[in-house]
């Protein structure tokens, strides 16, 4: 069984390292340079290709700045702060920039970083965000890349974690309860006994992440 050496992003606050990691399917082809349009949000755009990618070979800035080279030649460095929405040409669906908790140790802090938007509903939305690992298996190890579920209340600034690429996928709350303690409390409480009762939806995360937008809407309904 292959086991979790390294995670690179998360803390080990909540990532449990037990259990063999699954590589990410790659859903998108990229048949050439890839484009970008990039609205800030200070209104403005950047457009051009994409020549430093946010996701690219372990590095501590990962998922928080890249590059474009524009229609005039100049190549422009963009950070994660100033991004509104990118569109790219070899992905469907846009991305965007949001805070999320890191845990260190005891403390959590809020890093910005790009994230991939995906299902929402009139009160929550899923976003991703890909990391490396080191993945070892037997005498060889060798750096893959895995996708983390997140999901952002509202119109909150922040993004909380909760479904890790571990063995069949992980569903854990334990970084959002303690950094919803004050901004919404009882919410991470209510997510995580509502899937302890529907294990079957639980075990259905990773192919439907939505499900767990489901289990906020039942949370609000109970508490108006």
């Amino acid at each position: 069984m292959r086991k979790l050496l390294m995670p690179l992003i998360l803390g080990v606050l909540c990532m449990p390292l037990a259990g063999a990691a699954k590589k990410d399917k790659k859903e998108d082809k990229n048949d050439g340079p890839v484009m970008v349009s990039v609205l800030l949000k200070d209104g403005s755009r950047a457009e051009g290709e994409l020549t430093k990618d946010w996701f690219r070979w372990p590095a501590k800035t990962i998922n928080e700045n890249f590059k474009v080279r524009q229609a005039d030649g100049m190549e422009r460095e963009i950070r994660s702060e100033e991004v509104d929405t990118i569109l790219r040409s070899d992905v469907k669906d846009p991305y965007t920039s949001v805070l999320t908790p890191v845990g260190r140790m005891f403390k959590i802090k809020d890093r910005c970083w790009i994230v991939k938007c995906g299902p929402k509903s009139e009160n929550a939305e899923i976003l991703t965000f890909v990391s490396w690992m080191n993945i070892s298996s037997g005498t060889r190890s060798q750096w893959e890349p895995h996708t983390t579920y997140l999901v952002r209340f509202g119109n909150d600034s922040v993004a909380y974690p909760f479904y890790y690429p571990i063995q069949n996928g992980d569903f854990n709350v334990k970084l959002m309860k303690k950094a919803l303690k004050e901004r919404r409390p009882g919410t991470a409480e209510y997510i995580e006994s509502y899937f302890k009762k529907n294990k079957k939806l639980r075990n259905q995360l990773r192919e439907h992440p939505e499900y767990l937008l489901e289990a906020y809407d039942q949370f609000l309904k109970e508490n108006q």
